[in-house]
């Protein structure tokens, strides 16, 4: 029964219903979420995954870490995620400024994390705190797709990142956000954005509902776009919904 609705109405009805039904994707946190109707991409710290894990994850060496391994340990730990069924990007991985890790040894475990993303034809998560100039040099050159995640940067980054291809991942920023980062926002296509949690306690739900509000959209067309993004960047690994 249409309760009088036209042909094209009840279609549209159908298509709406459709979009609240895909899932709400967190594209990075570091913890598990069991939650029905939200799928949740794990970010693990290389040193401490467990290879039996049987959902979709990333993984890499994190800046911060870097320190605690050579370049051989970081070489070899990447070359036992060969051909990981539930792999579908590496990282995060990148550069910072702020942490105490030696930034030329940095560099040098970055540079394995894109050989190994490339060789595998994966995707990077980067991590990039007050490292722009150098990173916006390595993006130029790499021939896979990356997404920036916990972005919060400015309108010129934002352009030069999407002039290269970027992908963003916004987060827990968005919930306490400044009039200014709010436009920068506004600035980032929809279809180069992505949602996170990280290492927050927020819940995704509340986060894309942020943006919905932001973005003056609504939360079924929110949800639709990022799993079409995703289904893009990473036609390999098909959601289950």
């Amino acid at each position: 029964m249409n309760y009088g609705l036209t042909g094209s109405e009840v279609l549209l009805t159908l298509i709406e219903t459709a979009k609240m039904d895909i899932p709400f994707i967190d594209i990075h946190s570091h913890s598990a979420n069991d939650n029905s109707g939200v799928i949740t991409i794990q970010s693990f710290f290389l040193q401490e995954l467990n290879p039996s894990i049987s959902t979709y994850f990333t993984a890499a060496i994190h800046p911060w870490h870097v320190g605690m391994f050579s370049i051989e340990e970081v070489k070899a730990m990447l070359e036992k995620m060969t051909g990981h069924p539930g792999l579908i990007a590496i990282g995060e991985t990148g550069l910072d400024k702020v942490c105490l890790s030696d930034y030329v040894h940095q560099k040098l475990i970055f540079a394995l994390h894109i050989g190994f993303a490339e060789r595998n034809n994966l995707p990077l998560i980067i991590h990039s705190v007050r490292s722009w100039n150098d990173m916006i040099g390595y993006l130029k050159k790499i021939r896979v797709p990356f997404i920036v995640h916990g972005y919060n940067s400015g309108r010129e980054i934002s352009r030069q990142l999407l002039h290269i291809g970027g992908y963003f991942s916004i987060g827990k920023a968005i919930l306490n956000s400044t009039p200014r980062f709010i436009e920068e926002i506004k600035t980032i296509p929809l279809t180069s954005l992505f949602l996170e949690t990280d290492e927050s306690t927020a819940a995704i739900e509340e986060i894309y509902l942020e943006m919905s509000k932001i973005r003056g959209i609504s939360l079924a067309d929110l949800k639709y776009q990022v799993y079409e993004n995703y289904n893009k960047l990473f036609p390999k690994f098909e959601l289950k919904i």
